[in-house]
C-alpha cells in the first residue's frame, strides 16, 4: 500500500553554480492539505516544477503516488492538476467551455460536456459567462477557470501556486471548502503555495517553510501560533532570521 502522496529525499535543483532547491525532503500523506511557504525567490515554484515533471531535478529522488517522477513522468502527469502563472490562459479567445472541453477530449473523457459543466459549477463560474471569451473575464473569473482545468480528470494531487489570487473573500471561502471536500471524499492531496497566511492557516494542518532553497521549518501549522496574528509573527520571524543568516 502506498502511504504517501508525495515523497522526496534530498530533492535538489541547480542552475549553473546557483542552488535554487537544496536537499528538500518531504513526506506528505494522501488526502492532506499541505502548505508550502517562503519569500519570493525562495525555491517554491522551482520545487513545484520538479514535482510536476516540468523541470528535471539535479539530484535526489521524488515519488508521487508511488511513481518515480524522473523515471515515470507520463504516469505522474496523469495524476496531477496544476495551477500556476505558467498554466494561465488569461488572454485566451476561447470560452471557458471550449477551453475545458479541449482538455476533456485530450483525456478522452466520457460525457465531456457534462463533466465540464459540473467542474464549472464546482468552482462557481457564473453560467452567463461560460460561453464568452476568457480574455474578457475578471481576474477572479480567470482564476476559477484555471482551477477548473486543474480538476479535469480527477487528479490525485493538486499543486496550487497562489490559486485564489484575485478572488474575493466569499469566493476564496468557496474554494477552500471545495479543497476540503475533495480531500475528505476523494482523498485528493493538495500542495498549496501561497503568500496568504490566513489561507494557509485555515486549510493546512501541516506546512513547510523554505528559504534560500532549504527547508527551515516542517511541522504542524498550529505550532506556529494559536491565532492568525501569532502565526504571521512567527512566520515573519522565521523568514527574516533566515535572511539575516544566509
Amino acid at each position: 500500500m502506498i502511504e504517501y502522496a508525495i515523497e522526496t529525499d534530498g530533492l535538489t535543483r541547480r542552475f549553473g553554480d546557483f542552488v535554487a532547491v537544496d536537499g528538500v525532503s518531504l513526506r506528505i500523506p494522501k488526502g492532506h492539505l499541505y502548505g508550502f511557504l517562503g519569500l519570493n525567490g525562495a525555491g517554491k515554484t522551482t520545487t513545484i516544477r520538479m514535482l510536476t515533471t516540468l523541470l528535471p531535478p539535479s539530484g535526489g529522488t521524488t515519488k508521487l503516488w508511488g511513481h518515480d517522477v524522473a523515471k515515470e513522468p507520463l504516469a505522474v502527469r496523469g495524476l496531477v492538476g496544476l495551477v500556476s502563472d505558467e498554466t494561465s490562459e488569461s488572454q485566451s479567445t476561447w470560452t471557458a467551455r471550449e477551453y475545458l472541453g479541449y482538455f476533456a477530449r485530450i483525456r478522452r473523457m466520457k460525457d465531456a460536456d457534462d463533466h465540464v459543466e459540473k467542474i464549472l459549477n464546482d468552482v462557481g463560474l457564473d453560467a452567463r459567462f461560460r460561453g464568452k471569451p476568457i480574455g474578457n473575464y475578471s481576474t477572479g473569473m480567470k482564476r476559477r477557470v484555471e482551477i477548473a482545468r486543474a480538476l479535469m480528470g480527477h487528479p490525485k494531487v493538486l499543486f496550487l501556486d497562489e490559486p485564489t489570487r484575485g478572488l474575493d473573500l466569499p469566493a476564496k471561502r468557496d474554494m477552500w471548502n471545495l479543497l476540503r471536500r475533495l480531500a475528505a471524499t476523494e482523498n485528493v492531496t493538495t500542495f498549496l503555495s501561497s503568500h496568504d497566511a490566513q489561507e494557509i492557516r485555515s486549510l493546512c494542518s501541516e506546512i513547510s517553510v523554505i528559504a534560500n532553497g532549504k527547508l527551515i521549518y516542517t511541522g504542524a501549522t498550529s505550532e506556529l501560533g494559536a491565532d492568525l496574528d501569532t502565526f504571521e509573527e512567527k512566520l515573519i520571524e522565521l523568514l527574516t532570521q533566515q535572511g539575516r543568516t544566509a
